[in-house]
């Protein structure tokens, strides 16, 4: 079984944010991606990270009976897991109004139909490794991304 953590941060929200996954296998960790944006939201790296995870394990040659996606985002999770297919057949909008996010969840969508594994909400800050070890990547995606943003004003 392949185990993939996902996060985001942001900070200040909105601000400059970062997104990560970590995939482990057997209790090792055998890849990890990272990102970030300079002008974003909590929600929005939290939701990148998962779409990222997802195109990752459709990618790896994984069934998707074989892998597990965890989340801390109680939004991402529900969203994928109940709320998306109730956002499509309403063509993304939440009652009058557009749906926020709604590019964004299209492609979650595409994704995880693409590859229907589980995505199971984990607590945050709990001390489940994988999630810790996301978390941190995350800050990492954010920071490179100020570092460089503050490199580009410099030059």
């Amino acid at each position: 079984m392949i185990h993939i953590y996902t996060d985001g941060a942001c900070e200040p929200n909105p601000g400059v944010g970062g997104w990560a996954f970590v995939v482990i296998e057997s209790g090792i960790e055998i890849n990890n991606r990272n990102g970030g944006c300079l002008s974003t939201t909590n929600n929005l790296m939290e939701m990148t990270g998962v779409l990222a995870a997802l195109e990752y394990a459709a990618l790896s040659g994984l069934e998707a009976s074989e892998a597990v996606i965890y989340s801390d985002s109680q939004y991402c999770v529900k969203g994928c897991n109940e709320w998306r297919h109730g956002w499509a057949k309403k063509g993304w909008t939440r009652g009058k109004s557009a749906l926020a996010n709604a590019e964004l969840w299209q492609a979650i969508a595409a994704a995880h139909d693409a590859f229907p594994c589980k995505i199971i909400w984990v607590r945050g800050h709990s001390g489940v490794p994988g999630n810790e070890r996301a978390d941190k990547l995350a800050e990492k995606g954010r920071a490179r991304v100020l570092k460089q943003s503050v490199l580009e004003v410099a030059a």
